[in-house]
């Protein structure tokens, strides 16, 4: 059975706990809307902001959920942003981002753009920053790039995702985690 097309990034509670979540404000100046599951990126004033593909150590976490100027969940009845689980563009407002910190493990499926295999385990690799889906308010960030498996990339292959309709092949599921972020990791020596 083929893998379902998942995109978007999410915490991966059942393996490694809780991980912290911080709001942080998103300010006007980001023309790209941000969708929950995006990973997004540290910007002036302590905002945050989408991050751009391989965003490499600016990248803060993965956004969780987004709230409008009046900290109102978007979407919600009486929210100045009416869509569900996005701040559109140009738009100030929050977002709850759950932090790239060392030991985070993040769930995410890699794109169309490359297969992974077994073999790619503890293999590094970049995401892509695609556009969210506005029909079903849902992030496009996946892994993979044309650059595939590297030596130091942005996120570190942990795992594939024990899931009966899930396998290595194209848009697999698998758990990352952040080798350059914002908080301090830096991708390992390679060899080392």
């Amino acid at each position: 059975m083929a893998n379902k097309r998942n995109t978007g990034f999410r915490p991966a509670s059942e393996v490694c706990g809780r991980i912290p979540i911080f709001r942080f404000p998103v300010d006007a100046s980001s023309g790209t809307a941000l969708y929950v599951g995006d990973v997004v990126a540290n910007n002036a004033a302590g905002s945050v902001r989408p991050a751009a593909a391989n965003a490499g150590v600016t990248a803060a976490g993965v956004c969780v959920a987004v709230y409008d100027s009046d900290g109102r969940p978007c979407g919600s009845q009486d929210s100045s942003v009416s869509t569900p689980n996005v701040l559109t563009a140009s738009t100030a407002g929050y977002a709850d981002v759950a932090l790239a910190l060392p030991g985070a493990i993040f769930r995410a499926n890699f794109g169309a753009t490359y297969t992974p295999t077994a073999a790619d385990i503890f293999g590094s690799v970049d995401h892509v920053a695609t556009a969210g889906d506005a029909t079903v308010h849902r992030s496009n960030h996946v892994l993979g790039g044309a650059g595939g498996i590297n030596t130091e990339a942005q996120f570190q292959i942990l795992g594939l995702v024990n899931d009966g309709n899930n396998a290595w092949g194209t848009y697999a599921e698998v758990y990352v985690r952040f080798l350059e972020s914002c908080w301090g990791q830096v991708n390992p020596t390679v060899g080392v």
